[in-house]
């Protein structure tokens, strides 16, 4: 199986949310080899903003931040672009942000569910229908 993870689901990995539960069971599906999962390049980016964030509100200090970071490094994520030319086209049909974008159009060009936080009544999620995996 072959799935699109959100970064949302990969920050409750190593942090407590009250999705973390599933987002981990995920994760150990992953760690297994029953899951192939892909994350466009920029998971990396609104990873290490998440933390920054989380380190600037001074819930993680900026030592606890920079190991999660090196761990999730590791982590067996395939990193795989989405085809340029979807994204605002998803972005606008999905009434989703760009960056949103990215991980649903990677979804639907492999045909593969997208694994997301996101509730399950926001617009995007609604629209992608079965492609749609919530944690939340």
């Amino acid at each position: 199986m072959t799935v699109v993870v959100d970064t949302s689901v990969t920050l409750a990995w190593y942090l407590e949310e009250s999705f973390s539960l599933p987002a981990r069971d995920w994760q150990q599906r992953i760690l297994d080899g029953h899951v192939r999962t892909m994350v466009p390049g920029l998971h990396y980016l609104e990873f290490a903003n998440a933390l920054r964030t989380y380190v600037s509100r001074r819930e993680l200090t900026g030592e606890q931040a920079e190991t999660i970071f090196a761990l999730h490094l590791d982590a067996p994520l395939e990193v795989v672009e989405p085809p340029r030319a979807t994204l605002l086209s998803v972005a606008l049909a999905f009434g989703a942000t760009a960056y949103d974008a990215a991980f649903i159009s990677l979804a639907q060009a492999h045909d593969c569910p997208l694994v997301t936080a996101e509730r399950t009544t926001t617009p995007w999620v609604v629209k992608l229908g079965k492609l749609a995996v919530t944690v939340g």
